[in-house]
């Protein structure tokens, strides 16, 4: 019985290309702010510790968190393909259930790095 179970076709309808779409759109918008925010937090970086060097201050200079920052981008397209291989053989409403586990969870870890981000930066403090 377990046999004919794994090898249940792919269910493929309209409405779970919807909830892709849907899911693709919202996890491309958190990509694209994590992006937004990479870029944002390395100038800023990169200026903060230019101003520094040229005042003589060289030892407050900080580093740029690129662990975080890089994984804060990379969070929502992992989710994304994560809920699309754990769902691709379910039914609409798991389906649905699935991606909005993946999109909390996506927000949650992408808040988090943030937050740790803003808080281990020491830019004007």
């Amino acid at each position: 019985m377990s046999a004919a179970v794994s090898e249940q076709p792919r269910v493929f309808t309209v409405g779970k290309l919807a909830v892709w779409i849907v899911a693709a759109v919202c996890l491309a918008y958190v990509t694209w702010q994590a992006v937004g925010n990479l870029v944002g937090v390395t100038q800023s970086v990169s200026a903060f510790n230019e101003f520094v060097r040229k005042n003589g201050g060289s030892g407050l200079e900080t580093s740029t968190p690129w662990p975080a920052l890089v994984l804060d981008v990379a969070i929502a397209p992992a989710g994304f393909v994560a809920a699309w291989l754990v769902s691709r053989r379910m039914e609409l409403v798991r389906t649905v259930v699935v991606f909005v586990a993946a999109l909390c969870a996506v927000s949650a870890l992408w808040f988090t790095l943030l937050q740790y981000v803003s808080s281990t930066l020491r830019i004007g403090s």
